[in-house]
């Protein structure tokens, strides 16, 4: 599943081609994608104002309302030329003024929605951004005081941080030299600062090189992911740890598949 990086290298891909642009309307082939059709239908003729992100969403600020996409599994943007033929994976089309931008989602997982507004569609269920200021060592300690779940699991949890997957959590993990399965209320406050400035740098480090290509992603409107190539952990397991060696050790938390070095990475 595409995490804040990728999901954040599309955002800035579509920024450059969709703002400012009207969308005229839009073709659905698979109903399940649009949750509110009727909604989506009311933008016909608005211009994109802006596209950003928050934590997994993509948002498409038109003129009275934001289009919110969840790519989830599978879901690419391609863009086309007006009236090319769409791909037999691309759920929905929209038509823009001069150009088609096709939602293609082999899966089927991934949903569009509109909403008027998006403190209440979120409704406090995301947390804070990463280079959110409000994102400090007491924050976290404060989040994780009263827990006893994992470390990963804690990571992975959206109302903490928003934005941080599987990928993300392994390496973040690794970085920060502590076992996955370390208890949050075990973590002292020093090593919660050293948290927040672990996160923002794995997380920039993958905006940087265009995310990753792990499993299926792929930036299909023309970035190749680049962050693969600095994995420490995730997907690595039974390969020796770039730090120290030994082999690492491939294991599950919260129902996640989970790589990490069991020399380096200690549980407090």
């Amino acid at each position: 599943m595409p995490e804040l990086p990728e999901v954040e290298t599309v955002v800035r891909i579509l920024d450059e081609q969709i703002t400012h642009h009207r969308l005229i309307d839009s073709s659905v082939y698979w109903d399940k994608t649009i949750v509110n059709r009727d909604e989506l239908i009311a933008l016909n003729g608005q211009q994109v104002q802006k596209v950003s992100r928050r934590g997994k969403y993509i948002l498409w600020q038109m003129e009275t309302a934001t289009i919110l996409i969840h790519l989830r599994m599978e879901g690419k943007f391609y863009k086309l030329a007006k009236n090319e033929a769409r791909n037999k994976h691309s759920h929905v089309i929209f038509h823009f003024d001069d150009f088609d931008l096709a939602f293609n989602d082999t899966r089927k997982f991934g949903r569009i929605e509109v909403s008027q507004d998006l403190e209440h569609f979120f409704n406090h269920k995301l947390g804070l951004e990463p280079w959110d200021e409000l994102l400090t060592k007491e924050y976290l300690r404060n989040k994780a005081r009263s827990r006893k779940v994992h470390l990963k699991t804690f990571l992975l949890d959206q109302s903490v941080i928003a934005g941080i997957g599987n990928i993300y959590a392994d390496e973040i993990c690794f970085k920060l030299k502590l076992s996955p399965f370390t208890r949050v209320h075990r973590i002292p406050l020093y090593k919660w600062e050293e948290c927040v400035d672990v996160t923002r740098q794995v997380l920039q480090e993958a905006i940087d090189s265009g995310g990753s290509t792990i499993r299926s992603y792929t930036a299909s409107l023309g970035i190749t992911g680049r962050f693969q190539l600095r994995i420490h952990v995730y997907g690595r397991a039974n390969q020796p740890c770039h730090d120290c060696h030994t082999h690492l050790i491939r294991s599950v938390v919260g129902q996640r598949s989970t790589v990490y070095c069991p020399q380096c990475q200690k549980r407090l």
